[in-house]
């Protein structure tokens, strides 16, 4: 247990070590910024920590540390309500928590506290029992140490995480069924429901693999720690892998909600409608939606706001009285872009026309008319032509700009 060179501590600790990473981007670095990516965040970091934790049971860490035992256990009870609330934060396009949402973390509340009388052991009494866990893994899933008969977190955890992925599956099909025939003639939002769909296949193996370990071995006193650590290690680098080779599912589902199904089609469902209603305090409706679209593209080709230099997603919302994280999710859902990307394009798009109608604009420098447009720099300028056409800079404007 105390090789801390061990193939199996390094594959599981790196693991932890990539998904924590991962998520620090999509928190902080990642310019999307939705709820949606910060709810894959959570879940990247839950399960990151909890492969970091079952990394270090393997070492003699725990006994040199004894108080830091079961202090990131509530983060086994988070990762599948992360999981379901981010496929249906997608597929719904909310932006953020409905109270009954919050009701998933309530047993990641309480995990904690069920340890407080092993938090309360002599520093003594604590590494005895750890020691007694690093020669008899099984106890590891027993969590004997809490005041709740051996073996319940594991079965309430369980229970929990198989009744989340069954709704995860529902809200799929459901979906499918509504909107599928309409929305999915967008690649986007092909790519991101096929990107759900295998995201939710991981996690039902996942559980599988406990189900299946559980029934093997009859209890939870079977051999389960390197099941949970090998399945929970893959479907880390899984996420991870499938974000940097395909990080247009991101922005999640492209346009907003549908208007309501014609009246041809009967309402099977009365309370579908109260839900529906229910939903718009965390979503934006078909109306809302198409309101923003017509303010957000009026407000852009009239004032060209985005020709001043530093010109933020914050100035925007200021301008159109939309809060920032409602106009945030409604660029990437409606656009497939982030706000800088829609920006520059708007940019782009400015100079290729004053390009055709302004006399004096080949009396002008890429410099020049970079600034002009609002690019803070040249190579910005010239990243967002590339992407945004195809071309550079001077490919667009050859001949009719000055030489430099």
């Amino acid at each position: 247990m105390d090789k801390p060179e061990d193939l199996f501590f390094f594959l599981v600790f790196f693991s932890g070590m990539l998904g924590g990473i991962v998520a620090f981007i999509l928190c902080f670095v990642n310019q999307t910024n939705s709820f949606s990516s910060r709810l894959l965040a959570g879940f990247l970091i839950t399960f990151s920590l909890f492969a970091v934790n079952f990394s270090l049971m393997t070492t003699s860490f725990f006994t040199r540390a004894p108080s830091l035992w079961r202090v990131v256990g509530f983060a086994s009870f988070c990762y599948a309500p992360l999981a379901y609330l981010y496929v249906k934060s997608i597929l719904q396009q909310s932006y953020r928590f409905r109270k009954l949402d919050l009701l998933l973390f309530v047993p990641a509340l309480l995990h904690p506290i069920s340890f407080i009388p092993f938090f309360l052991k002599p520093t003594s009494e604590k590494i005895a029992f750890i020691q007694l866990v690093a020669q008899e893994p099984y106890r590891t899933a027993l969590e004997e140490e809490s005041f709740l008969p051996p073996g319940s977190h594991y079965f309430i955890r369980l229970i929990m995480g198989i009744l989340l992925l069954v709704s995860q599956v529902a809200l799929l099909r459901k979906w499918k069924k509504k909107h599928g025939e309409t929305m999915l003639k967008e690649q986007q939002n092909r790519d991101m429901f096929r990107w759900l769909v295998r995201f939710t296949i991981v996690m039902g193996i996942y559980w599988l693999l406990i189900v299946a370990e559980s029934i093997y071995h009859a209890s939870p006193s079977g051999q389960l720690v390197n099941t949970l650590i090998f399945t929970i290690s893959g479907t880390i680098f899984f996420v991870c892998i499938y974000l940097m080779m395909q990080p247009s599912i991101l922005y999640g589902i492209k346009g907003w909600r549908l208007p309501k199904l014609s009246e041809e089609v009967p309402i099977q469902i009365p309370e579908e409608d109260q839900e529906e209603k229910e939903s718009r305090r965390h979503t934006l409706s078909f109306e809302q939606g198409q309101h923003y679209k017509l303010l957000l593209e009026t407000h852009l080709h009239t004032k060209e706001p985005f020709r001043k230099a530093g010109y933020s997603l914050t100035d925007l919302s200021h301008e159109l009285h939309i809060p920032p994280h409602q106009l945030s999710a409604f660029i990437n859902q409606e656009y497939a872009k982030n706000f800088s990307e829609l920006i520059n394009g708007y940019r782009i798009d400015y100079l290729i026309r004053r390009s055709k109608e302004s006399d004096d604009f080949n009396q002008f420098t890429l410099e020049a008319i970079s600034k002009d447009a609002g690019f803070n720099s040249r190579a910005t300028f010239i990243l967002a032509a590339k992407k945004h056409t195809g071309k550079t800079p001077s490919e667009l404007f050859r001949s009719k700009l000055v030489k430099e």
